[in-house]
């Protein structure tokens, strides 16, 4: 079986299918929370509706274990079925039959193949709250979560570079969506609009093609791959893990920090193992270590983003 694009379309609408008003209602809300520096608690996850809305259909083509999307593992749901864990989850998940089939499918390809995550917006806010910074560069722009946090607080600039040219039509979505919603805030004034409204610019490029040095940013806040536990469309393949390093990582951190304003941050979340490998004989320990924390099966994990202010360059 192969699926068509109208019924990955379909698909996806049956596992997320917020309407316009309920994301309008999220961004609401995430404007009266910037406004109160409360992130915590039931309200950690607000945003993810808008991200979703967005680019979910382009989430479920990412591939994880076993080299499979989730509309890979649809169109070979009976071989996947052969394997006993997948049976086990099939008849723990169907038991109730509240879910339909395809929702209770992405809960156990979460669990047993690979759960593809967003940053969430609200980290991102309060990250940015904290440093306050005036342009931001994320050089793996991902989902949009870091984008829809600069909006939501007015910083002067956003730069987002994304090798996954499918995210092109998502994004331009995206940014229309955040402009009207801010031309409606601000249609009282239009010198105040002009002064709040956050400067878009999207290149869809390998960012280790990109001049750094065309563009001025006091802010880098990025979460790249972490090797090869997912794999998003149109990204290089490397072969191993010291290729990676070589190719990928270490070049694309030095271009990036050396393009760092001074004084500016540098936070990058990623797994402990590349902070160790890469970050640390680059950039030195971090000043900061922030938590962040996932809804995960696993409570050992841990995860961070690691910081550094730049005083000098490399």
């Amino acid at each position: 079986m192969v699926l068509s694009n109208d019924e990955k379309i379909n698909i996806s609408k049956q596992i997320k299918n917020d309407s316009i008003q309920t994301i309008e209602d999220e961004y609401n809300k995430l404007i009266k929370i910037s406004k109160t520096n409360n992130y915590y608690g039931s309200q950690t996850k607000l945003g993810n509706k808008i991200i979703d809305y967005f680019t979910f259909l382009q989430r479920l083509e990412t591939k994880g274990k076993y080299n499979s999307s989730f509309f890979d593992f649809i169109e070979n749901i009976e071989e996947f079925k052969k394997k006993q864990f997948i049976q086990n989850m099939l008849y723990f998940k169907t038991k109730t039959k509240k879910k339909n089939i395809y929702y209770i499918y992405k809960q156990i390809y979460d669990i047993c193949i690979t759960s593809v995550n967003i940053m969430r917006p609200t980290y991102c806010i309060e990250l940015f709250t904290k440093y306050k910074p005036n342009t931001v560069l994320n050089f793996c722009s991902g989902w949009g979560g870091s984008l829809l946090a600069c909006s939501i607080l007015n910083i002067h600039k956003y730069i987002g570079i994304e090798i996954n040219t499918n995210l092109k039509e998502p994004y331009s979505n995206m940014i229309y969506f955040l402009e009207e919603k801010k031309d409606t805030e601000e249609k009282k004034d239009t010198e105040e609009k002009k002064e709040k409204e956050t400067i878009i610019e999207m290149y869809f490029q390998d960012a280790l093609l990109f001049d750094y040095g065309s563009i001025t940013y006091d802010c880098v806040f990025s979460s790249p791959p972490y090797y090869f536990l997912e794999k998003y469309e149109n990204n290089n393949i490397y072969e191993n893990k010291t290729i990676m390093n070589k190719e990928f990582y270490i070049p694309l951190f030095t271009k990036t920090y050396e393009g760092l304003s001074s004084g500016g941050y540098y936070m990058i979340n990623i797994c402990s193992e590349i902070y160790e490998t890469i970050l640390i004989p680059l950039l030195g320990e971090a000043h900061e270590k922030i938590p962040y924390n996932k809804y995960k099966r696993n409570n050992k994990y841990k995860e961070y983003t690691y910081l550094w202010k730049k005083i000098n360059t490399l």
